[in-house]
């Protein structure tokens, strides 16, 4: 105590020599929270204001045939309920997207069609959040449900003001549905949004089971899951991780009927490796693996060709029921082989993948009735037979999940592959742009606190030298060397504690004064890291404790050694100094 009471009383014997220099780190704190917020606050707007919209803070994607831009899924329900039950999750919404061609009053340009679910109750949080995102200058949200508008929309004010559009004007525009068709429509502008983002100033908004309509998804179909949950930072791996784990699939299988008889008919992957296990395996007593193996290739096991008094060139008819429509599937196909042995079962109907997922995606077939057993393959014909879809393994960097998405255009899976990420895996690239950020600004604050604290050491040897005889004086009256050491380390520790909250004070009214200031960019990309037309910060405690605690590890690193040099003189020398 008697330490500290000795370095605060001398912190104020020379109040205009400490003030000067604890002006000068205040302000070196001020810029470091001031950048180290900056920074922080873009990563947040790029990931919770951008990223969030764009992908959720986990994402679970559908591509069908490997189609990057098919994002559908047969079976809605199904793949709900792999993220029913979770607590963390705030919002689950389905995202329908399309890039169309936009024709207004003279002018055309590219828009995006999404569709929004404005039905479902949203919280306080998510409504404010979206009201800040997309401010509604004309209209309102609901009315994008008003059933006696055609196509009611809601576009940008800096898209209606190129395509020279106002509220209740019709735009036209042309697209490809999810089949790839071309389309055209005609949707009504009910509402005009401001937007600083430049890449969402091209999205349109449709309600949710009208974007489906147009895009071709029918009731049952779904696109993309994005999820909005808790605290996503540390919660948005692990809930991707659960949810990918819950997707695992099984065996597709579509339980039909031949001439009234119970099959069960498989798919089989037809890459070439599988195709030479199969030829390994199968043993065939009538047709050809290369009639098999081709789009419409279909295999049956003698016994059930005995039954059915088929053989190979014969047509085998199946009727199944489906799980969304009333009337079931009827196909007629040509019979390419007969297997005489090794087929993995006596009903089983083998169909080549591509055509069997025409049928099990197109006309989803009805679980296993009453008294039916679910067929599951065993031995080798488990890893033979096709998956109800592909689940791609988890990605956890951006060149990784860049890497999976360029294998699915390279394979060309048959089947529907699902992925789950977070847009931490999906955009890790952002944070690698806070980390620089950060990087560069503590670089050049740490080459100005070095300037700075070149005046730390000027200052302690001046004051050393000007307090010489008073350093002989205590030492004689038996203070030890480290107390004399550690007064004037806890002087600098002082001054850096009071400048740095200073610095704090002022960072932050800086940081008041900057939010105040409005912009107004109108195409410029930047208009993305603002807010309102106000730049943002975002300060965080880890942030600020860091870079106080980097000042003062630096500031009391630089003091060590004037601070021992005093110590080390002799109370005889330091009596007879005169200076």
């Amino acid at each position: 105590m008697l330490l500290i009471r000795l370095s605060l009383r001398n912190l104020l014997r020379q109040k205009r020599r400490n003030m000067l220099l604890g002006s000068a780190m205040a302000i070196g704190v001020a810029i470091l929270i001031t950048a180290n917020a900056f920074s922080h606050g873009i990563s947040d707007i790029l990931f919770n204001k951008v990223m969030r919209y764009v992908t959720g803070h986990v994402a679970v994607r559908f591509n069908e045939r490997g189609g990057v831009m098919r994002e559908i899924f047969r079976d809605r329900d199904r793949v709900w309920e792999s993220v029913k039950g979770e607590s963390l999750i705030e919002e689950a919404d389905e995202s329908i997207g399309m890039f169309s061609r936009a024709i207004g009053n003279g002018k055309s340009d590219n828009i995006i069609m999404v569709g929004i679910n404005t039905k479902k109750g949203v919280s306080e949080k998510a409504l404010k959040e979206t009201e800040e995102s997309f401010r509604l200058v004309e209209g309102k949200w609901k009315d994008v449900e008003n059933p006696a508008i055609e196509n009611p929309a809601i576009i940008s004010e800096d898209k209606a003001r190129y395509l020279n559009l106002k509220k209740n004007d019709t735009m036209r525009v042309r697209f490809r549905n999810m089949f790839g068709q071309d389309q055209a429509a005609r949707l009504t502008v009910v509402g005009i949004s401001k937007n600083d983002n430049i890449f969402m100033q091209g999205v349109v908004f449709l309600e949710l089971d009208r974007a489906k309509e147009l895009l071709g998804y029918r009731p049952w179909e779904t696109g993309r899951l994005s999820l909005t949950i808790k605290d996503p930072q540390k919660n948005a791996r692990a809930l991707a991780d659960r949810i990918h784990e819950k997707l695992k699939p099984g065996a597709a299988v579509i339980y039909a009927f031949a001439a009234g008889k119970p099959v069960t008919v498989l798919g089989f992957k037809s890459d070439d490796v599988s195709k030479g296990k199969i030829q390994g395996l199968a043993k065939l007593s009538a047709g050809t693996f290369d009639k098999a193996f081709r789009k419409d290739g279909v295999i049956l096991p003698a016994a059930l060709a005995r039954k059915l008094g088929l053989t190979a060139g014969g047509k085998v008819k199946l009727s199944y029921p489906r799980k969304f429509e009333d009337a079931p599937k009827e196909a007629s196909l040509t019979v390419a082989a007969v297997c005489a042995y090794g087929c993995p079962g006596g009903d089983v109907v083998l169909m080549n993948d591509a055509g069997f997922y025409d049928y099990y995606y197109e006309d989803m077939p009805a679980p296993p009735g009453p008294g039916v057993i679910p067929y599951l393959p065993e031995g080798p014909w488990a890893k033979l037979v096709s998956p109800e879809w592909i689940l791609l393994q988890r990605t956890y960097t951006t060149d990784d999940y860049k890497k999976k998405y360029q294998d699915i255009s390279k394979n060309k899976w048959k089947g529907t592959t699902i992925d789950v990420s977070t847009m931490y895996e999906t955009a890790s690239d952002i944070l690698k742009l806070e980390s620089v950020l950060n990087i560069i600004t503590i670089s050049a604050v740490v080459v100005l606190f070095f300037i700075i604290l070149l005046g730390v050491v000027n200052t302690l040897r001046m004051t050393i030298r000007e307090r010489t005889r008073e350093i002989g004086t205590v030492r004689a009256i038996g203070m030890r060397r480290a107390d004399v050491r550690n007064m004037f380390l806890l002087e600098t520790l002082f001054l850096t504690l009071f400048s740095s909250a200073a610095g704090l004070a002022l960072g932050f009214g800086v940081m008041k004064l900057l939010t105040l200031i409005t912009f107004h960019p109108v195409d410029n990309p930047l208009g993305m890291l603002l807010v309102n037309g106000h730049l943002y910060f975002l300060p965080t405690f880890t942030g600020m404790a860091g870079s106080v605690l980097l000042i003062i590890s630096i500031a009391t690193a630089t003091a060590w050694f004037p601070a021992r040099r005093a110590a080390e003189l002799s109370p005889a020398q330091a009596l007879g100094h005169f200076g």
